[in-house]
C-alpha cells in the first residue's frame, strides 16, 4: 500500500507501476510512513558519517547530509514552497494570486523562503552532526540529536495531510484529488501514525511532531485567506515548513 506512494513523495521507487493518483490519495494517511523510512536513511546517512569523520568536520557533514535528503525527496516540495511563497507576496485579486503561483518561474518573494528554509535546515543538522556522540548497542557513534531527521520529515508528512483535510480546494487539479480524498477518519489515522512513531522514538518528547500539524493549519489558513483555497503548493510549502519547524525545535529542546 505505502509503495505507491514513495512515487508520490520522493524519488525512490519501489514499484515499476505507474502512479494512480486515486489510489495514492485514498492512501494518504499513510504519509507519515514514507517520511519515517526518508527520515531514518537520513540518521542512518549521518549516523554512518559521524563514524567515520570527525565532529570538526561538522559542517561539512551536515551539508552532505542535507543533499542526501533532497537526493531521497527531490525538490518538488521545495518548489512547492517557492510558489505559495510567490504567490503570497503577489498583488491583486485571488485569482491574480493562483496565477502568479502557478508560474513557473521563481520570483523574488519564492527565492527568499527557500534560502532562508534551507540555511535555517542546514543549520540545524549541522548542529546534530556537531553534537556530542553516544555509543549504542551497535558501538557506532551516535547522537540522539540525530532522531530530528526522523522526526521532521514525519511531521513533514503529517502537515501536508493537515493541510489536505482543512481544505478547500482552490481549483481543479492534482491536488484537488487528495482534498476530496480527505476526510477525518485519514486524518485520525494520519495523527495516530506520526504520533507513535514519535514515541516509539522518543518517548514523552513525542509531541514535537504535532508542529507539524501546527504547520498544516496555518499554510491551509494562509492558502484559504490568498488563494480561496489549497492546491499542490501548499502541500509543498507545508512540508517544507513542517519539516523545518520541527527539526529547529528538536535542536533546540533534545
Amino acid at each position: 500500500m505505502v509503495a505507491e506512494l514513495f512515487g508520490l513523495l520522493t524519488r525512490i521507487r519501489v514499484t515499476s507501476r505507474p502512479l494512480n493518483l486515486e489510489k495514492a490519495a485514498s492512501r494518504q494517511f499513510l504519509f507519515p510512513i514514507v517520511g519515517l523510512i526518508v527520515g531514518l536513511l537520513a540518521a542512518l546517512a549521518a549516523l554512518v558519517l559521524s563514524h567515520f569523520f570527525d565532529e570538526d568536520l561538522a559542517v561539512l557533514l551536515g551539508g552532505i547530509v542535507v543533499v542526501f535528503v533532497y537526493f531521497l525527496t527531490g525538490i518538488i516540495h521545495t518548489e512547492g514552497l517557492s510558489d505559495f511563497a510567490d504567490g503570497l507576496m503577489a498583488e491583486g485579486s485571488m485569482e491574480r494570486k493562483r496565477e502568479v503561483m502557478k508560474d513557473v518561474h521563481s520570483g523574488v518573494g519564492g527565492s527568499f523562503a527557500v534560502v532562508v528554509s534551507l540555511i535555517l535546515y542546514f543549520s540545524a543538522v549541522w548542529t546534530i552532526m556537531a553534537s556530542p556522540s553516544r555509543t549504542v548497542n551497535l558501538g557506532f557513534s551516535w547522537s540522539v540529536l540525530a532522531f530530528g531527521l526522523v522526526l521532521s520529515e514525519v511531521a513533514g508528512k503529517l502537515a501536508m495531510n493537515v493541510t489536505m483535510w482543512m481544505g478547500p480546494s482552490s481549483h481543479p487539479g492534482m491536488g484537488s484529488v487528495f482534498v476530496s480524498k480527505a476526510g477525518v477518519g485519514k486524518l485520525v489515522a494520519s495523527f495516530s501514525i506520526a504520533l507513535t512513531i514519535g514515541f516509539v522514538l522518543v518517548g514523552l518528547l513525542f509531541l514535537i511532531v504535532l508542529l507539524g500539524a501546527v504547520a498544516g493549519v496555518s499554510i491551509a489558513l494562509l492558502s484559504r485567506k490568498h488563494f480561496g483555497g489549497v492546491a499542490g503548493d501548499s502541500f509543498g510549502a507545508a512540508n517544507e515548513i513542517g519539516r523545518l519547524l520541527t527539526i529547529v525545535a528538536w535542536v533546540l529542546i533534545a
